[in-house]
């Protein structure tokens, strides 16, 4: 039987990944604003191809905040359920959550594949240049 506290486990974790969400969309901003202004001065279609990627990673993170923050929303919907006593409506609206919040998690598994193949490509051209 689904209780009151099993929602309520939710709350911090969620909000910890809306956190790292978030700093890691700022970041990501800051980094656009800074190779936005390297590509205006000097036209790199490498740095363009970064910004590309980055767009990507903007659009995969705005869907992590959506799924974390819709995730939150119904955790707290199902302690409402539960506190006025509709059990099964609650226990379908826990699953819509735990759901997802596993969305967000997998967005954001996706998201770091593509952070760790933009920096493997940087990697690379550190090496070959080390080599000229």
């Amino acid at each position: 039987m689904l209780t009151i506290s099993t929602p309520a486990i939710l709350f911090p974790a969620t909000s910890l990944i809306l956190l790292a969400y978030t700093a890691k969309m700022i970041q990501l901003a800051n980094l656009i604003r800074s190779l936005k202004k390297q590509y205006l001065a000097d036209r790199d279609k490498a740095v363009l191809s970064q910004i590309v990627s980055l767009r990507r990673r903007i659009y995969l993170i705005r869907n992590m905040q959506a799924c974390g923050i819709l995730s939150f929303i119904t955790g707290g919907v199902c302690m409402m359920m539960l506190f006025w006593g509709f059990q099964l409506l609650a226990e379908y609206i826990f699953g819509l959550s735990l759901t997802l919040l596993l969305i967000s998690l997998f967005l954001s598994f996706k998201e770091i594949r593509i952070s760790v193949s933009a920096l493997n490509i940087e990697l690379g051209l550190i090496s070959k240049s080390r080599k000229l």
